[in-house]
């Protein structure tokens, strides 16, 4: 029982570790598929580009959600491969990695520093609240500090092995060449080889890599510093790593050079930076000041990552956090408990490469704030337990006279560790995905009307939310309805309607997107088959379900409808509209009703009103559509709202009412294209005049 007790034992660092590792996989897979409770539209197109790389997508750098690195995507790709095209299994591949970071930081603290450090470090990656939220959400992120640690670890070895001389990197002069290399240890290259690979991988995990592999560089040069001699022996090395690292990251380095607008985000982060060679120091300073209180005082903000303000450490933690720096600052400054060389066990230069790695994760939150440090600070998550472990290790050793506190902090550490997962499975399984806000940023609502519509049995079915676009709601249909399901049509209800051409089929709507007034006589003929209440605190409840057939929907719409058939290119036929006051006052809303039939779905389409001027100009336009046209189905009716004010200073008069739809030719709608309107197999222009609105005083 003894040396299960003794971490320096190897029965002792196994029984631990393995406790560890056990607690860590059960907090990460308890109800997997139901915590949080629905899917972020940023996993939903993480899942959705897996699903594309299934499909044959080979890219290097997707453009999807502001932009971001594939090395993710293709291990879901993989997973799903597997074991299926399953939302369980884009979070299970974040449980696969936060697994590997587990280990790559354990095996690098137990090399670098001591076992029970390695054991501290990984008690506290298993327990955390930050370290559990990162595990279970299917973000590319968490790969990040996965494939560093490794790369870290397999450096590690790779210096300790120079140092103690095992290793050396020769020139050898020959009669034939004149220098020669050569290696006297293949073991130790083909670790600096393993160490670059990973590093160069991680280029193509998260933006902030591409500043933490500056650790490497870094510690050469400070062990230089610290003795000239070593650093004779481990340039080559370094070298190695950095030289392998380079080649396997050009790849993606190139194609950002050549493409620089795919990174949006890029700009977005970088803008207090650009302020600063502006002159103005205000934000940085704010996001400064506000970036270090992440760690003890307010965290990040955001309902989505984390329980509001909440900081990444608690008091205890926290306070040993701090001590774990200033013992980092203490050995780099001393090397008191230096052992062997640079690189041994509890060396000098490891204290320096946790405190570097720490700036250097750190760094992206104080460029941008706390708002979404969860995900921006992963970079940073393995050396913040680092730290903690290092302050609880000095406590360990700290001696008041012929006084230890072994007995008190072996028992501290126990109810430190422990009480840490109890209150981190109560604060994430309960408060935090229990939370309303939580539960609307998840999507809940949707995927109980996804899981709604899937045992219904009906062919047909369309779907009112606020974000139709494809890279959104639909994404999360992707991973929530089962294969044999078909996808439903989407919609924002609150400016328009798709009625899926069918016999019988199934029309949805959320609290967040009901049907307004205009447009509820279109749904007159559809019967109410269910309320689904949901939780009493949630945001966007009721979900409405409405049953219906297309074609006694439609008969109903002639009684009101004003006919006037036309084609608009081969995307759709313009059936008629509906006008709802055909004289208005200057500074009222005008309200009109387009009614279409969907010939083929078309990408980024808009549709547009215009009430034109005497000079051919608009007075007042509505530039938008409600239903995204890429996933439009042929045959469908689209209703679509049109309202826009008529503004002051316009003249008493009769003005000209007309509609059009165009393409989008690039992401921000600067170029457009517009259909040709056909009427009776003739072309009539490029828009079409409905009739003439009456302004009058």
């Amino acid at each position: 029982m003894r040396n299960l007790l003794d971490v320096e034992t190897r029965p002792g660092f196994t029984f631990w570790l393995l406790l560890i590792l056990l607690t860590a996989v059960s907090l990460r897979l308890y109800q997997l598929n139901a915590v949080p409770p629905g899917f972020t539209h940023d996993e939903a197109d993480h899942g959705l580009t897996a699903v594309s790389i299934l499909n044959g997508t080979r890219e290097i750098y997707f453009t999807i959600g502001h932009g971001r690195e594939p090395l993710f995507d293709y291990a879901t790709a993989g997973a799903m491969a597997l074991l299926g095209q399953h939302g369980w299994v884009l979070r299970g591949t974040a449980v696969f990695f936060s697994l590997i970071l587990l280990g790559g930081m354990t095996a690098w603290t137990r090399f670098a520093f001591n076992n029970r450090v390695a054991l501290l470090t990984a008690a506290g990656l298993a327990v955390g609240f930050w370290p559990l939220m990162a595990a279970r959400q299917g973000l590319r992120s968490i790969a990040l500090p996965a494939l560093f640690s490794l790369a870290l670890y397999f450096f590690w070895r790779g210096l300790r092995r120079v140092e103690s001389g095992d290793w050396r990197l020769e020139t050898h002069r020959s009669l034939i060449t004149d220098y020669r290399l050569r290696i006297t240890d293949y073991r130790s290259l083909l670790t600096f080889l393993t160490a670059g690979l990973l590093l160069g991988l991680t280029f193509y995990t998260y933006i902030p890599a591409r500043g933490l592999w500056l650790l490497f560089p870094a510690l050469l040069l400070l062990g230089g510093v610290w003795q000239r001699g070593w650093l004779r022996r481990v340039w080559p090395g370094v070298a190695v790593t950095l030289l392998v690292a380079g080649i396997i990251a050009w790849p993606l380095v190139a194609y950002l050079r050549a493409n620089p607008e795919a990174e949006v985000r890029i700009d977005e982060l970088s803008a207090p930076l650009t302020a600063v060679l502006q002159g103005d120091f205000s934000l940085l300073w704010a996001n400064l000041k506000s970036g270090l209180a992440i760690f003890t005082v307010a965290g990040d903000t955001a309902w989505r990552y984390n329980i509001p303000e909440r900081p990444l450490l608690g008091p205890v933690m926290g306070g040993l956090f701090y001590v774990g720096i200033g013992v980092a600052l203490w050995q780099v400054a001393s090397g008191r408990w230096q052992v062997r060389g640079l690189v041994g066990r509890n060396g000098r230069l490891a204290y320096a490469a946790a405190l570097i790695w720490l700036l250097g994760g750190l760094a992206p939150v104080l460029i941008t704030g706390p708002e979404l440090s969860m995900t921006q600070g992963m970079g940073m998550q393995p050396v913040v337990y680092l730290l903690v472990a290092l302050g609880v290790d000095w406590l360990w050793r700290l001696e008041i006279g012929d006084w230890r506190l072994t007995p008190a902090v072996r028992f501290g550490v126990i109810l430190l560790f422990g009480g840490t997962a109890v209150f981190t499975a109560r604060d994430y399984f309960g408060s935090w995905a229990n939370a309303p806000e939580v539960r609307v940023q998840y999507e809940s609502t949707m995927t109980a009307a996804l899981d709604y519509v899937a045992g219904q049995g009906v062919a047909e079915a369309s779907i009112s939310t606020i974000t139709p676009g494809p890279f959104h709601t639909p994404a999360l249909a992707q991973l929530v309805l089962p294969a044999d399901v078909r996808q439903p049509r989407w919609f924002d209800g609150r400016g328009s309607l798709i009625v899926p051409n069918g016999d019988e089929s199934l029309v949805v709507f959320s609290g967040f997107a009901p049907l307004p007034e205009a447009l509820q006589p279109y749904l007159a003929t559809a019967v109410l088959q269910e309320t689904l209440p949901l939780r009493p605190d949630d945001a966007d409840r009721p979900i409405w379900v409405y049953r219906l057939a297309a074609a006694e929907a439609a008969a109903a719409w002639q009684d009101w409808l004003t006919p006037q058939p036309a084609l608009f290119g081969d995307a759709a036929a313009f059936i008629g509209y509906d006008l709802l006051a055909e004289r208005v006052a200057v500074g009222e809303v005008v309200q009109l009703v387009t009614v279409w039939q969907v010939q083929s779905a078309t990408p980024d389409l808009r549709l547009f009103t215009h009430l034109v001027g005497p000079d051919g100009t608009p007075l007042a336009q509505a530039d938008r559509l409600d239903a995204p046209s890429s996933s439009w189905v042929a045959g469908d009716w689209l209703i679509q709202l049109h309202a826009f004010v008529v503004p002051e200073g316009t003249a008493v008069g009769t003005y000209p009412l007309t509609i059009g739809l165009y393409i989008c030719l690039d992401p921000a709608c600067e170029q457009t294209e517009r259909l040709t309107v056909w009427q009776g197999g003739t072309a009539v222009g490029d828009h079409l005049l409905l009739t003439e609105l009456v302004v009058s005083e």
